[in-house]
C-alpha cells in the first residue's frame, strides 16, 4: 500500500451546510430550507438521486446544477473549513510516506484554492475534479492508470455509499468515514473494509490496513 485517493466534499472539506445553500439559492425549493428533511436525505442510498428525485427536477437540470454550484461555491471556497482534525491526518499519512490524490465531483480549481488556503497543496500529488455526479470510478480509474497505482497498492477514503460502490466496482480497499454527507448506518449497511469515525483515527486505520494490521 503506498497511495491514498480522498474524496473531498463531506470527507476533507466540510462544505455540506454551503453545498444545501447553493442548492436553495439555485432552485428557491422549501424543502431545502428544512433542516429535517434535509438531514434525512444522509440516510438515503443515494442522497443526490433522491434529493433531485423529491425536488422534482429532470436530471439533465440536476448536472446544470452541479455545473452552476462549482461556480457559485468558487466565489468563497476560502470560507469553507476543513473537519477539524483532516490536517493532522493527512501530515501523518504524508510522514509515513503515503502518495496523497483527490478524486472529486467538485471542480479541480474550486479543490486546490481550498488547499492553498490551507497551506496543504503541496501535500496532494494530483487533484482529480469534475467526477459524474452518481459515480466516480471512471475518474479513480483514470487517476490509477496515470500513476500507476493498482487496486493492491493504494486505497479510497470516502463519505458516501457512492464511494463505496465506486471502489468495490475497481477492486480496491475503501475508508468509509461517518462525519460526511451519508450516515454511519448507511455506511454499514454497504460494508466498508474500514470504518473511521472521527479524522483522528483515520491515519491510523489506514496505516494498519497498509501494514496488513486488518
Amino acid at each position: 500500500m503506498r497511495a491514498v485517493i480522498f474524496d473531498f466534499d463531506g470527507t476533507i472539506a466540510d462544505s455540506f451546510t454551503a453545498v444545501i445553500d447553493i442548492a436553495y439559492k439555485l432552485t428557491k425549493n422549501e424543502q431545502l430550507a428544512d433542516i429535517n428533511h434535509i438531514h434525512g436525505l444522509r440516510s438515503k442510498h443515494n442522497g443526490l438521486r433522491e434529493a433531485i428525485r423529491l425536488l422534482d427536477l429532470p436530471q439533465w437540470r440536476g448536472a446544470w446544477l452541479l455545473k452552476k454550484g462549482r461556480k457559485m461555491m468558487a466565489q468563497d471556497i476560502n470560507g469553507i473549513p476543513m473537519f477539524a482534525g483532516m490536517d493532522q491526518a493527512i501530515s501523518r499519512l504524508r510522514n509515513a510516506k503515503f502518495e496523497l490524490f483527490i478524486v472529486t465531483s467538485n471542480s479541480t480549481n474550486n479543490v486546490e484554492r481550498f488547499l492553498s488556503s490551507q497551506g496543504m497543496l503541496d501535500d496532494f500529488k494530483a487533484v482529480y475534479g469534475g467526477a459524474g455526479m452518481f459515480s466516480k470510478q471512471r475518474l479513480i480509474k483514470k487517476a490509477m492508470k496515470i500513476n500507476r497505482l493498482s487496486p493492491n497498492t493504494a486505497i479510497y477514503v470516502g463519505d458516501e455509499v457512492r464511494d463505496i460502490e465506486a471502489a468495490r466496482e475497481l477492486k480496491m480497499p475503501v475508508v468509509a468515514v461517518t462525519w460526511g454527507y451519508n450516515t454511519e448506518q448507511l455506511l454499514l449497511q454497504h460494508q466498508p473494509n474500514v470504518v473511521a469515525r472521527e479524522p483522528k483515527q483515520l491515519a491510523d486505520v489506514i496505516i494498519d490496513w497498509g501494514s496488513g494490521g486488518y
